[in-house]
């Protein structure tokens, strides 16, 4: 049974090469669609093997022609892969042998940020449905949704050997600029869809994302990598509703921002004794007791 691969491309990725290389060696067909490639590029990937390039326009973020592309696929079996993805020749292996005796294949992604590897903070094992029967799997038009799965779905171990490779962001600009792109996007959605969105929601999501990630993820364990993306996915959240504020032209919100920096604050305290490694919890409160002994 054969594969069709896919990808999507805008610009010129830095690891684009290794993707599509990746493609080659798992797929019988590979369709890459161009949402705004370099002109050099386009015309080289145009000569590759196997290669079909589908022009596509502007495209504001890939789940809007992820169904789409695959509709486009001759085999029965998929596989996606993001520009800046790579498969390893061990999971490519492990993949071959065992592809066509399931509906659906999820595959763990190794999260690479500023040239690390993040093993913890929610970001691993990242399990993705990458590999499947198309008329097994749905995806949605919405911005970071996981897709519809309605066949039977094997699940590959957390293993480094059968992880998809995801070069994720390079550098702190890398991750800023997307995130503004990112938080624009699903201000806009709000907006378009009528959806009433509070800064009490934006505090209390921003600190759930801090928590969850820094301790119960145990983000702690990757250092200040793992501190520094836990603040950025929690400021990911104001931008949201600073975005959202200003496409409702800059109308107020019901509640007053210090009642919702209190709640915040207050929160993330509670949240940190909860969750908090016993040694970290101690110092809080230890600072706590010695200003309020002065």
């Amino acid at each position: 049974m054969k594969i069709t691969g896919i990808t999507v491309i805008k610009s010129r990725p830095n690891h684009v090469y290794a993707c599509l290389s990746s493609l080659e060696k798992m797929c019988d067909e590979i369709l890459v669609a161009d949402i705004g490639m370099e002109v050099s590029l386009a015309e080289e990937v145009a000569k590759m093997k196997k290669v079909t390039v589908i022009p596509m326009g502007d495209v504001a973020y890939v789940e809007l022609i992820r169904e789409t592309l695959k509709n486009k696929a001759k085999h029965e079996y998929v596989l996606f892969l993001d520009a800046d993805e790579e498969l390893p020749a061990s999971l490519i292996e492990e993949l071959k042998k065992i592809y066509e005796k399931h509906d659906v294949i999820k595959i763990p992604r190794k999260n690479m940020v500023f040239g690390s590897w993040v093993q913890h903070s929610r970001w691993w094992p990242d399990y993705q449905a990458r590999l499947f029967k198309k008329s097994a799997l749905t995806w949605p038009t919405k911005i970071h949704q996981q897709p519809e799965i309605t066949g039977e779905v094997f699940q590959l171990p957390a293993d480094e050997k059968y992880a998809i490779i995801h070069h994720n962001y390079d550098s702190i600009d890398d991750y800023i600029v997307r995130m503004m792109r990112y938080a624009k996007i699903e201000a806009t959605e709000k907006i378009d869809q009528k959806k009433e969105f509070h800064l009490k929601e934006a505090t209390q999501n921003a600190i759930s994302e801090f928590i969850s990630r820094y301790f119960a993820g145990e983000g702690y364990k990757d250092g200040m990598l793992g501190f520094t993306l836990a603040v950025l996915q929690l400021f990911y959240s104001f931008l949201v509703y600073f975005y959202y504020w200003e496409k409702r032209k800059y109308s107020a919100d019901i509640e007053e921002p210090a009642i919702n920096m209190k709640r915040f604050f207050a929160q993330g305290l509670a949240e940190t004794i909860f969750w908090g490694p016993k040694r970290l919890v101690d110092k809080i409160l230890g600072a706590m007791l010695r200003r309020m002994a002065k």
